[in-house]
């Protein structure tokens, strides 16, 4: 029961704050719809991609955890190898989990018979900003789970709600940012 009464009260509070970043999500989306609908391609693509990037901070927030419970790595700020391994294993994994999904969602656009305008320019944004959200948010995600663990907090209870919120605004918030720099 003592474990049931620390997720509890580990969780609530970041649940709340999670479900306040998705109130501020949804208002990033709607005020910015007109960049959006220019882009057809883009809402066809923009939620699995807000999926991606999200699935891979839950999983480099579990690997983080699970390295720092049994002793394969440290909780300090250092060099690791086991750390690089890591990154490198989720960046390539992303590499080619969004090479899968522009080839699927280009295919279901032109099956479907959505506007497809300037396909490598929006190709170079959703790369350019997916590998730049997922090398902040693993920097952000390693310094975060070593504070919580130093601090006797399991960094899953906190950082996986908190980050999944975080990334379903960042991903769009860096795609309407990069479409305003290049367009």
């Amino acid at each position: 029961m003592d474990y049931f009464k620390k997720i509890i009260k580990e969780s609530v509070i970041i649940v709340i704050f999670s479900s306040s970043i998705g109130l501020f999500s949804g208002t990033l989306l709607s005020k910015n719809e007109e960049i959006l609908y220019s882009f057809p391609i883009l809402l066809l693509i923009l939620p699995a991609l807000n999926s991606l990037t999200g699935d891979m901070a839950t999983v480099l927030i579990s690997r983080l955890t699970t390295h720092f419970y049994i002793g394969t790595l440290a909780p300090k700020i250092e060099y690791s190898k086991r750390l690089k391994e890591d990154f490198l294993g989720l960046f390539f994994t992303i590499i080619l989990s969004l090479i899968a999904l522009i080839i699927i969602g280009y295919m279901i656009g032109i099956i479907s018979g959505v506007k497809i305008v300037n396909p490598f320019i929006i190709i170079g944004i959703i790369t350019l900003s997916t590998m730049l959200l997922f090398t902040i948010m693993f920097i952000f995600l390693f310094i975060s789970s070593i504070f919580l663990f130093k601090r006797g907090k399991d960094p899953n209870n906190f950082l996986i709600p908190f980050i999944t919120s975080l990334a379903d605004f960042l991903t769009p918030l860096l795609v309407i940012i990069f479409i305003q720099i290049i367009i």
